[in-house]
């Protein structure tokens, strides 16, 4: 549950907060425009604007403004704020933080210990450390609680790790990652697994980049083979890893609210090539068919803007109901899928002038968009898991 820690600026409070995101988002964002599908860095020269854009961030209080404010986070914070600054970046294709980086900074945040915290996070502030999440593997993807890997304690207090995870996001340019380990051999399910920090340069850690159909290494696998973590390696107590990680990606769910930019964009890009886009040599918008369809598309995107609106406002005071993540969840992702696709075929039916360069990167960003897009229905729990706990969880339907 997120909840506002303070009072709830004013409305005059949030647009005067709002231009100064802006404002900074124009002044110290890279040149360089967001990629679907391709948000990791391609070489060491973006890999350097992407740390040092993050680390402004930091030092802005726009983002990590909701850490205490010992470990370098705003006394006004309120989530809100968080919003519009992903709203902000978010409209001007600026590169977005990671966002296993946050879920790992409010793990340690609220399970770490002093020592931890002292330690990493002054990291996480400085962009030194980008975290990536193992989580899922093989046989355990959206279903985490099905881990195999697993963390085997020794004489001297130390643990050695053995194990495979897999669709590892920003893994092959992380320096670190949280893990979901078996520590317990006779348990299953949720049972007896725990949370370890694990360094990506550990002896016995090794990265494989999976190149996506986009042409892109976005995920990786990570293999674990005898990799030796140490006693305060540990995130928590032994067996709380299920509540441990269950309770960092609860942390995520408010993204959401500002991910929804994402549909508004991709009908803005929908219209542009529309608009500047041909069909037997007359704009593409003139044709019933195409103008109708992006219509009822808009339309879709109102609803699920309108829903995850409300979603986060009832988040925010502490309201929401069983099961509004999920909807939240499914309605963005859907919807997303939904609009991409009909832009990839719009793309690929309508001529564009070579020398319009807004119709060429319309196009592109469209096409792109759809072949990311899948990975909203499945990363953070797929839509066929989102549907489950909706039946069993808000609706109370047996299992079987």
């Amino acid at each position: 549950m997120v909840t506002a820690t303070g009072e709830r600026p004013t409305e005059e409070e949030l647009v005067a907060f709002r231009n100064h995101v802006r404002t900074f988002v124009a002044d110290h964002a890279p040149p360089v425009e967001a990629r679907e599908g391709h948000r990791a860095p391609e070489d060491a020269a973006a890999e350097a604007h992407l740390r040092t854009w993050f680390a402004k961030l930091f030092d802005a209080g726009l983002i990590g403004g909701d850490w205490p404010v010992e470990y370098g986070g705003r006394a006004d914070h309120h989530p809100l704020h968080d919003r519009i600054v992903s709203e902000e970046i978010l409209r001007a294709r600026a590169p977005r933080p990671v966002d296993q980086v946050n879920l790992a900074a409010h793990v340690l945040l609220h399970f770490g210990s002093e020592e931890q915290k002292r330690s990493l996070l002054p990291a996480i502030r400085r962009s030194e450390h980008i975290w990536c999440q193992l989580l899922s593997e093989p046989d355990a993807g959206s279903d985490i609680a099905n881990v195999r890997s697993r963390a085997t304690r020794v004489g001297d207090g130390t643990w050695v790790v053995d194990g495979q995870k897999t669709w590892i996001t920003d893994g092959h340019w992380a320096d670190m990652g949280l893990a979901l380990l078996r520590t317990d051999p006779g348990s299953s399910r949720h049972h007896g697994l725990s949370v370890f920090t694990v360094p990506l340069d550990a002896e016995g850690v090794e990265v494989r980049p999976i190149r996506t159909v986009g042409d892109a290494i976005e995920v990786n696998e990570v293999f674990l083979t005898g990799v030796t973590l140490s006693a305060d390696q540990l995130v928590g107590e032994v067996g709380q890893g299920w509540s441990i990680i269950m309770a960092g990606l609860d942390f995520e769910r408010f993204g959401i609210g500002g991910n929804v930019i994402l549909l508004e964009l991709l009908i803005d890009d929908l219209v542009s090539l529309g608009r500047a886009g041909t069909v037997d040599g007359r704009p593409a918008l003139n044709c019933e068919d195409i103008r109708l369809t992006v219509a009822n598309l808009a339309v879709e995107v109102e609803v699920a803007k309108a829903f995850i609106d409300d979603h986060v406002e009832r988040m925010v005071v502490g309201s929401d109901e069983v099961g509004d993540g999920s909807i939240a969840k499914l309605s963005f992702a859907e919807t997303y899928h939904r609009v991409s696709a009909y832009g990839a075929e719009l793309a690929a039916s309508v001529t564009v002038d070579p020398s319009d360069e807004a119709a060429r990167r319309a196009k592109d960003r469209l096409r792109e968009s759809w072949l990311w897009s899948r990975a909203y229905t499945v990363s953070g729990g797929s839509s066929e898991m989102m549907r489950n706990i909706l039946a069993k969880r808000r609706l109370l339907l047996p299992s079987r």
